[in-house]
């Protein structure tokens, strides 16, 4: 027993000289950094701010840090809660800013509510502390503060996603107006409406927030919305909805009631929810495009039953589509690995968490590049930086420090810088459908109770449906047969099926389809 007792002392001696020897990891002082958001919402977690913001952390502390004076520091994570739901709480969100500024925090990510992000940008600046917007568009946030004029107290307010409410509205009005209502609904459902010109009816359904306060006005205005959804357009009826609302099928009705075959909708809240799958059930024949933040959640398709297929809403990406950027697809694997070994169960990011991880690198990358914490030295360094890794594509703001991007980005052709783009759910995937001349550009195809015939892709108007499936759909696929995007013969539209390729199975649904017709225009 004592020669058993002498050998483990003798093992216990030894393990610890061992162990003593091998040298410890050095623990790196920090810098705090406040990531508040709207907790219980999935633009917090799993799919947004919290796991976006977690996830550069461990990156930049994993490889060592970040080098400031010489000084290796890791960043340190606050988490905070917005209080935007259920109803927002403008008063406690900005006690929750305080807290984190009082617990150390040097800078601000988050922001989704506009009634409680105000709020809290007021008290951000009270502090002298650098707010990064992940998640509010409202343009007046920062565009109305006109930091250029009031400079000395907004200088730390900077947006990092989404681009601005004006930005996003435009990107869906070019959709709208100079593709699908001239392009695919005029065709089939052009009527003799007011004014002896050829229309399109329009429904516009939009949440009751300050956000929408200005789209819902100018896509109702009459004085105003033919300037931006084209001459084509009639809107024949139009409602605000409560943001709480859990049943819109009296909206719905009314919507049918009024024979409107586009439906331009915009919900940022749980009412996107019921709301697509009340269109679903009601059997609705009007498109549903618009903004619905929570149909860009990943299990938004199994939530809604496949109630979603048709589905068009703006959006940062497809399904790992890599839009300006060769990060894009990195982050989104990275993403789905991490919140699968977190939940169990991978996660597709939304746009809050696009931008919670850039933030947290734009933070880092300002700090080396400064050398130094002074604030207002960082903030000069803030207002010069590009960030070409950004997972959106290259990224700089604008001298009201918002997200930068150019009208000439809000059409077809984008020119790699942070955008937003027009996505449709087909067959549990976000099909990016906008622009239209990219290499993962889809064809936005219409509910199947609106027109059954995706195989009429051409008529005597080229690319624009005209009733009847024939010689000239089949000479289309024919003459892009084999091909993929990159191919000299690519035609976006003759890929029926949504694969990325022109191939035997669009051929054969033509040929099923021959000779199919319906008299243009429907009613």
């Amino acid at each position: 027993m004592r020669m058993r007792i002498a050998v483990i002392a003798i093992s216990l001696f030894l393990f610890g000289v061992i162990f003593s020897a091998i040298p410890a990891k050095a623990v790196n002082p920090t810098i705090k950094v406040g990531v508040i958001g709207p907790q219980g919402l999935p633009h917090w977690s799993p799919a947004g701010m919290k796991e976006g913001a977690t996830m550069a952390a461990n990156e930049i502390n994993a490889a060592g840090g970040i080098n400031v004076g010489g000084t290796m520091y890791d960043f340190e994570l606050l988490y905070g809660n917005e209080y935007a739901v259920p109803t927002p709480d403008p008063s406690a969100a900005q006690a929750e800013v305080t807290n984190l500024v009082s617990q150390g925090a040097k800078f601000l990510i988050g922001g989704f509510r506009t009634e409680v992000t105000g709020p809290m940008i007021e008290t951000a600046m009270d502090l002298h502390t650098p707010f990064f917007i992940d998640g509010a568009s409202t343009d007046e946030l920062i565009r109305d503060l006109s930091i250029p004029a009031n400079y000395t107290r907004y200088k730390y307010l900077f947006r990092v996603t989404p681009i601005n409410s004006t930005s996003l509205f435009k990107t869906i009005v070019a959709f709208l107006g100079g593709y699908l209502i001239p392009n695919q609904l005029l065709p089939i459902y052009g009527h003799v409406l007011y004014d002896a010109k050829t229309q399109v009816k329009v429904a516009v359904l939009t949440e009751d927030l300050a956000w929408t306060l200005k789209m819902h006005a100018y896509l109702t205005n009459p004085l105003i919305y033919p300037a931006v959804l084209g001459p084509y357009a009639n809107v024949t009826y139009s409602a605000r909805i409560p943001a709480t609302a859990t049943d819109v099928s009296s909206y719905l009705q009314n919507v049918k009631d009024s024979g409107a075959r586009l439906l331009i909708f915009v919900f940022s809240g749980a009412t996107g929810l019921p709301f697509i799958m009340q269109w679903k059930a009601m059997n609705v024949s009007a498109i549903p495009v618009g903004i619905n933040v929570f149909g860009q959640v990943g299990t938004h398709w199994n939530s809604t039953v496949g109630a979603a297929a048709w589905e068009t809403i703006l959006d940062t990406t497809g399904t790992r589509t890599a839009i300006n950027s060769p990060y894009t697809e990195t982050f989104w694997d990275n993403f789905l690995a991490y919140t699968q070994s977190l939940y169990g169960t991978p996660s597709w990011p939304i746009y809050t968490a696009f931008g919670a991880y850039d933030s947290m690198y734009a933070i880092k990358q300002a700090l080396e590049a400064a050398d130094t914490q002074d604030v207002d030295t960082l903030i000069t360094t803030f207002e010069g930086m590009v960030r070409t890794d950004a997972t959106l594509g290259t990224f700089q703001w604008t001298r009201n420090h918002d997200v930068y991007i150019t009208n000439t980005e809000l059409g077809p052709h984008a020119s790699g810088r942070t955008r937003a783009v027009m996505i449709q759910w087909v067959a549990g995937r976000k099909e990016v459908v906008w622009p239209i001349d990219a290499p993962y550009s889809r064809m936005v195809r219409l509910p199947t109770q609106m027109y059954p015939l995706l195989t009429d892709l051409t008529g005597p108007i080229p690319w624009t449906p005209d009733g009847k499936v024939d010689i000239r759909d089949i000479a289309a696929a024919a003459k892009s047969f084999g091909s993929y995007y990159g191919s000299p013969t690519w035609n976006y539209v003759c890929d029926i099926n949504n694969d990325g390729k022109v191939d035997i199975r669009d051929l054969a649904a033509i040929a099923k389809d021959f000779g199919k017709t319906l008299p243009l225009p429907l009613p």
